[in-house]
């Protein structure tokens, strides 16, 4: 595992694929919130796995003097540390705590499960150790600063990279109906201070939409090299489900029930919806429009800071080599608005691209969660065929792309 970075998903890792963060505001949506909603039962599971999903760091410091006097510790601890492994708006913080003991060099870990900071009657951690990972379980119980409270299974795992790890270990499960067929639904924390749920950017949706019986996590390349890709949806953003367009309206916030309605969107930054326009200034000054395009196009939003971006590039030119002669185009957007800098960054790391500079717009349309490498796919009828994030996902968009634009090989 690596330290967290802008770029997409870095705590998952060197040897975990990269999860999406995708658009949570739609252009173009139109709801008809007078249509009947589908209410979803939800039930909680417990995944005691070391996933990756909702990961991420937390960091060890000497405490505050403030803080260490409100602290309570066992008799003979040295060297305390603590780490905030829960903390958010409105959230009690939690957090867990090492240290040592006389005449012993190994560390122990305690959580302060109820936020109160005692440490002498807190959790001991007892981690058990998977490949390339120790995890430790524990149940916290969560409470906010207005009152509502809830009790939740945790992980927090140490890496052989030498960082700490913690997530929310639970998630939900549903099943919906459209037009007879059956569709399972899960629903999951996105960080591990979302231990509420809502239909924002700290829940993730996902939904069996092509009624597989399987629900794809992250995008990859089935055995037959056809590109598959995650099934996750956003809250209030529009979704095609049985040849109908549906949207998630609202989730229970303890995780009860799910609500969706029928949408009459047609025009939206996810799959199967026509693509919102993109208008923006290349390097060399022309405007770019992304309807006025008619093959295939690549959309990437990067950066020149995103050692990610770098991790894909080299497959990326391929793809772009390997479309040349076709109607193909790639259009990089970049997070930059400098001109110079971009310049004089693809003077040592070239791009097969149409390189674009920083458009508001379309990232905020696109891409709003600001992850980078994100890339989408759009058809030469102007709509979105494939989303996904991540360095490791130019491999199942490349497949993407060339089976919607398919050139002599």
């Amino acid at each position: 595992m690596t330290h967290p970075q802008i770029c997409a998903a870095a705590v998952i890792c060197k040897t975990i694929l990269a999860v999406a963060c995708l658009p949570q505001i739609a252009s173009g949506q139109s709801s008809v919130r007078q249509a009947p909603a589908m209410i979803v039962p939800l039930n909680r599971a417990v995944d005691s796995s070391p996933s990756p999903f909702g990961l991420t760091n937390i960091f060890f410091a000497s405490p505050s003097p403030e803080t260490q006097r409100a602290m309570r510790t066992g008799e003979g601890w040295t060297g305390i540390q603590i780490a905030d492994i829960v903390e958010g708006d409105s959230l009690k913080t939690i957090y867990a705590a090492r240290f040592k003991m006389p005449g012993s060099d190994q560390m122990h870990y305690v959580v302060d499960t109820a936020g109160n900071l005692d440490f002498a009657h807190g959790q001991s951690l007892t981690f058990v150790p998977w490949p390339h990972i120790l995890v430790a379980n524990l149940d916290l119980d969560v409470h906010t600063t207005r009152g509502p409270h809830r009790r939740i299974p945790y992980q927090v795992s140490q890496s052989d990279d030498g960082y700490t790890y913690a997530r929310i270990a639970e998630y939900l499960t549903g099943r919906m109906q459209v037009d007879g067929k059956d569709h399972a639904v899960k629903v999951r924390s996105a960080y591990r201070d979302e231990p509420f749920y809502g239909p924002s950017s700290g829940t993730v949706f996902l939904i069996d939409l092509d009624g597989n019986g399987e629900i794809a996590e992250k995008p990859s390349v089935t055995l037959n090299g056809a590109p598959a890709a995650a099934e996750q949806v956003m809250a209030r953003t529009p979704f095609m489900l049985g040849g109908k367009a549906w949207e998630i309206t609202d989730v229970d916030p303890m995780g009860s029930r799910l609500v969706i309605r029928p949408t009459k969107a047609r025009v939206a930054a996810v799959e199967n919806f026509k693509a919102p326009e993109i208008r923006a200034r290349t390097l060399s000054g022309r405007r770019y429009r992304l309807s006025k395009q008619s093959g295939v196009v690549l959309v990437e939003f990067w950066s020149v800071s995103c050692g990610y971006c770098e991790k894909s590039r080299p497959a990326a030119n391929d793809l772009a080599d390997a479309e040349r002669g076709s109607s193909f185009t790639w259009l990089a957007i970049a997070r930059e608005n400098d001109r110079v800098e971009i310049e004089r960054f693809l003077v040592a790391h070239p791009m097969s691209a149409t390189v674009a500079l920083n458009d508001s717009s379309a990232w905020a349309i696109y891409n709003p969660s600001g992850v980078t490498p994100f890339f989408v796919v759009v058809d030469s009828k102007g709509v979105i065929r494939f989303r996904a994030a991540g360095a490791s996902a130019i491999e199942p968009v490349a497949a993407k792309v060339k089976m919607l634009s398919p050139v002599a090989r």
